[in-house]
């Protein structure tokens, strides 16, 4: 049986791990003793560093509580009251308001995030990595943000101390904690496309004297959507309860949990062309699915942290749980055929597509750092330390639709309105296939002060991991083991920043691109490491009291291995009905960032930046052509008094795909004869406002519209001959209460 159901014990590995660092952290930790106290567990820590929109400092480049212009990389922090002022409900809100990352939609289900045109797979839960994947049977669901403090995104590789060198970022949310005095607030949303929304966040001391705090957040979500056919349901709950040990030692322990249950979802996009060649406008509501299609995705996540100071230094051991389960029954038709285009008189010429997936995955990971200050010939410098472990099974079962009241064609698209027979399905409960990969490292890195005005980090990462996939039959025997993939890597990190002025910066950086690859080609095989190496300079800068920050830089990275959709296979052609990629080797990107989060006044936040960069093969042919080239989002806000308003733009370069197009000619049997060809978004802007009037003290109100303009545009092209239309104008009222 499967290693998901043969109760083996994931931590054995981890324990180690982490039984190996505190017997190298306690020592050193004894020696350095002195009376701590806990307000230096959240400066190390970076706990409730954040003011306004601008953040003091983030650790997930380097585990050091840097502040964004120490940091010798590309830092976004996007603060919880930024959240707030523009009702970003889902981290996917947060990632289409962030510089420098791309969202992409395959259709109204499956959103995937690019940073410098590569692929996000690198994510984290306070520091602690995991795992998101697009597949009919994945856990591509991105949380609420109710649960969360605020969103660091650090673009460029991390692989120093998140396990893998991701080229293009790597997304850490950071939970909630549980405050120091009693607070309560509520939040009611309504919108457009009847969108209901209830939040409720209390918290505080649970004992006289607040050495024991819980917090508690749940949100519901009810909402219908642009795409007919569809409404999703989204309950989501969070707690977490943390206590003071002693003066220097806090245990936190948290739990979350996010439903998502989805009905109707289009699960294919837009035709582009019709049998005879012309171009097809559908209206932005367009959807081939039936309305009993469904994906169901229930993801529970348990973590706990144990965090000590001793002196001057700081230890941390953090560990997350996750479980995943996910149900799928979808049915489209589907533009993915060779001939798959409709008859512009009839509106015949759709396949049928159709899938029942069930998957599970679980994850164990774990995270363990220690940093603090070296004395070394008469200066002192920051030392840090640590392991991180991660283990996780991806079991996708022996599912399938095994009788269907419909035929292999699919109605014609003038008279579709989603009724059709539900299908016959059976779930073995027995693992088809089942991915299993571990990841442990050790890492260490010096930020030497040679100088006033210098800093030098100099580290290094050795990286152990193994992936392979088993088969089972459907009586639960292993058939075989396949894409067995294991290796070692030792990864170099150096930055240094130089401070040219007493508010402005230079810095540089290198680091090593290294990323075992969870993508498969036609053949079931995962693809090989992603390899490669990351440059990275420019300047940072604070102004106006160092309440704006600021930054100007350029990147380069090249890389081998890089994972492509493959636009020769069949889309949700593997097991699990994901998509197959492949490998391409000598990619170059070139490019250049610049940033600004913060306040000009008190009254005046400001927010965004303009990023650029294209990557090419060895041929020099632009290669991730899906990832515009050019891009710019910029967000403001003034209050005045009793009222805030803001707003923001977004403008974004050409978009491009070769695919099969109809050339309006046709075979003897009638299907159309294609030629490849360009399909192509061009470049467009879009705007949004906000306002909001506080009320009373206690009570405000707010509105945020999206897309104000109502402009039509693609969200994704050339995926499988079609395009995802962008969500069209929305408006969310939103009232807040507060205690």
């Amino acid at each position: 049986m499967s290693r998901l159901h043969s109760g083996r014990p994931h931590l054995q590995a981890g324990t180690a791990l982490s039984l190996s660092l505190a017997l190298l952290v306690g020592p050193a930790l004894a020696q350095a003793a002195t009376e701590g106290n806990e307000e230096l567990l959240d400066e190390i820590l970076v706990l409730h560093r954040t003011e306004g929109y601008h953040a003091r400092a983030a650790n997930t480049a380097t585990k050091l509580p840097l502040s964004l212009r120490e940091t010798p990389q590309s830092v976004t922090v996007m603060t919880r009251e930024r959240i707030e002022d523009y009702n970003l409900i889902t981290v996917t809100d947060v990632l289409e308001q962030t510089p420098g990352i791309t969202v992409q939609s395959y259709d109204s289900n499956r959103t995937r995030f690019l940073a410098r045109g590569f692929p996000i797979t690198n994510f984290q839960f306070d520091g602690v990595p995991t795992v998101f994947q697009t597949g009919a049977a994945a856990n591509s669901v991105m949380s609420d943000t109710s649960i969360y403090e605020r969103v660091e995104i650090v673009r460029g590789a991390t692989g120093l101390v998140t396990g893998t060198g991701d080229p293009s970022a790597t997304i850490n949310m950071v939970r909630k904690r549980p405050q120091e005095d009693f607070k309560a607030s509520t939040s009611l949303t309504y919108g457009s496309w009847n969108y209901k929304r209830a939040e409720a966040d209390v918290g505080g001391p649970l004992l006289e004297n607040g050495r024991i705090r819980a917090r508690l957040v749940g949100a519901y979500t009810d909402r219908e959507s642009h795409v007919r056919f569809q409404r999703d349901k989204s309950p989501s709950l969070y707690g977490v309860i943390e206590g003071d040990i002693t003066e220097t030692t806090r245990l936190r322990v948290g739990v979350d949990y996010l439903r998502t249950d989805s009905q109707g979802g289009s699960w294919g996009a837009s035709p582009l062309f019709y049998s005879d060649g012309a171009r097809i406008r559908t209206e932005r509501s367009y959807s081939a699915a039936s309305k009993w299609s469904r994906w169901q995705r229930d993801n529970i996540n348990l973590s706990s942290s144990l965090e000590q100071s001793v002196g001057d230094w700081v230890a941390r051991l953090a560990y997350n749980k996750r479980w995943t389960d996910t149900e799928s029954l979808l049915y489209v038709g589907s533009n993915s055929g060779a001939t798959s285009f409709i008859n512009k008189a009839t509106g015949l010429g759709l396949g049928r597509s159709d899938t029942y997936g069930v998957g599970e995955t679980r994850e164990d990971s774990l995270d363990a750092y220690a940093s603090g200050p070296v004395e070394l010939f008469g200066r002192t410098h920051e030392l840090v330390f640590g392991a991180n472990y991660y283990d996780r099974d991806f079991a996708s079962m022996h599912a399938s639709i095994i009788s269907r009241p419909y035929g292999a064609t699919f109605p014609s698209i003038y008279t579709w309105n989603g009724d059709i027979g539900m299908p016959t399905v059976q779930n073995l409960g027995i693992p088809r296939t089942l991915e299993h990969s571990t990841e442990s490292g050790v890492y260490g890195a010096i930020r030497l002060n040679p100088m006033d005005g210098v800093k030098v980090i100099a580290g290094a990462r050795y990286s152990d991991f193994e992936t392979e996939t088993e088969n089972f039959s459907t009586a639960g025997v292993r058939t075989s083991i396949n894409a067995v993939n294991a290796d070692t890597k030792l990864s170099p990190y150096l930055g240094t920043v130089v401070d040219l002025t007493e508010e402005i910066s230079a810095f540089a950086s290198y680091s090593q691109v290294f990323r075992p690859q969870s993508q498969r080609d036609r053949n079931n095989e995962q693809l090989a490491p992603l390899t490669g190496a990351n440059y990275e300079a420019g300047f940072k800068g604070e102004f106006f009291d160092r309440r704006l920050y600021a930054s100007l830089n350029g990147f380069l990275m090249q890389q081998d291995n890089v994972a492509e959709l493959d636009p020769t296979a069949a889309p949700g052609m593997l097991p699990d009905g994901g998509d197959a990629y492949r490998a391409v080797k000598g990619v170059e990107t070139l490019g250049m960032e610049a940033e600004v989060s913060g306040s000009i006044t008190p009254e005046w936040r400001l927010t965004g930046g303009y990023t650029y960069a294209r990557s090419e093969d060895q041929a020099g042919m632009r290669t991730f052509t899906v990832s515009p080239a050019h891009m710019l989002r910029l967000f403001s806000n003034y209050k005045l008094g009793d009222y805030s308003v803001g707003g923001g733009v977004t403008w974004q370069s050409e978009i491009y795909q070769n695919q099969a197009i109809p050339t309006g000619r046709f075979n003897a049997n009638g299907t159309p004869i294609t030629a490849q060809g360009r399909v192509t978004q061009g470049a467009y802007f879009l705007a949004d406002l906000m306002a909001r009037y506080q009320v009373s003290e206690q009570v405000s109100v707010g509105v945020n519209a999206t897309n104000i303009f109502d402009k039509k545009y693609y969200r994704n092209v050339g995926y499988f001959n079609a395009g995802f239309w962008g969500q069209p104008r929305r408006v969310l009222v939103n009232l807040r209460s507060s205690l």
